[in-house]
């Protein structure tokens, strides 16, 4: 059966962790919430640090980057029963741009996975998309337009691709080497950020769905340079930093970017559910 799924709304920044002394401000560290109908609270050593996680939403977690956190825990926020940990020591990158995801494993697991975000400029008129599969589900591919630009990601991978900045509209989830399973929402895929887009829950029991996240590559204004009897010339630095690959020991890997040309885009960010 086909389905359109429309996804979860991605709320940024829905709760912030109290400023850490170790807190680094190069570092950019966010939790995602993709574990569908569960409110959780996210406990550090005993102590409730963001209450009432929505699914779908996104918290901004680096007052403490660079610090190993002791016994992490996720909790129902209705039960307080334990959904995930208490992990013994969650390490927090000291820089760069990285997502930690609560998702579901292959076997439907609760479980925590980090990521890297790659911050690195794109050509000119390109924007990054990247699709992560945080779902219990079987191996996916990625359907643009007629083209599978991303074949059989597995739990845990993340793949890249650069794309004309824009809309896009057509993409869809299938199983790998199969028939489209779910169609992505519209997206705006701006200069200069990374769409990151989470497929979340499960095929088992008709949770499947997403979540989107945009990371800004944060580019620095133009600098000027003026030589003297010669004429002014400016240059862009970025200020972002990529450190690769995920950091948690899960299987998660960067599938090989494909470029995409010619693409028809239109659209807007991700609104509810139906099925078709």
């Amino acid at each position: 059966m086909k389905r359109v799924l429309l996804g979860m709304v991605a709320i940024a920044a829905t709760s912030i962790i109290p400023q850490s002394a170790s807190a680094q401000t190069a570092a950019d560290i966010t939790l995602v919430h993709g574990i569908p109908g569960t409110t959780v609270d996210v406990a550090v050593d005993g102590t409730v640090v963001i209450d009432n996680f929505v699914p779908g939403s996104l918290a901004n977690i680096s007052s403490f980057a660079g610090e190993t956190l002791e016994n992490v825990t996720v909790l129902d926020d209705a039960t307080q029963e334990v959904v995930i940990g208490p992990i013994a020591q969650l390490v927090v990158p000291d820089s760069g741009s990285h997502s930690i995801v609560a998702h579901f494993n292959a076997t439907g697991t609760p479980v925590l996975t980090t990521f890297a975000n790659n911050t690195n400029p794109t050509a000119e008129g390109m924007a990054r998309f990247t699709l992560r599969h945080t779902a219990q589900a079987d191996a996916i591919d990625l359907i643009v337009g007629d083209q599978r630009p991303i074949v059989g990601a597995v739990n845990g991978d993340s793949a890249e691709l650069e794309l004309p900045d824009g809309e896009l509209t057509d993409a869809q989830l299938a199983e790998s080497g199969g028939v489209a399973l779910a169609q992505i929402a519209t997206l705006d895929l701006a200069a200069n950020t990374n769409t990151i887009v989470y497929a979340v829950g499960s095929t088992d029991d008709d949770t499947l769905d997403f979540v989107v996240q945009i990371v800004d590559f944060q580019v620095a204004a133009p600098t000027t340079t003026t030589v003297p009897g010669d004429t002014t010339t400016t240059s862009q630095v970025p200020t972002a930093v990529n450190t690769g690959s995920p950091i948690d020991g899960s299987s998660s890997i960067l599938l090989i970017a494909v470029a995409l040309g010619g693409l028809v885009l239109a659209g807007g960010a991700m609104a509810a559910r139906r099925r078709v």
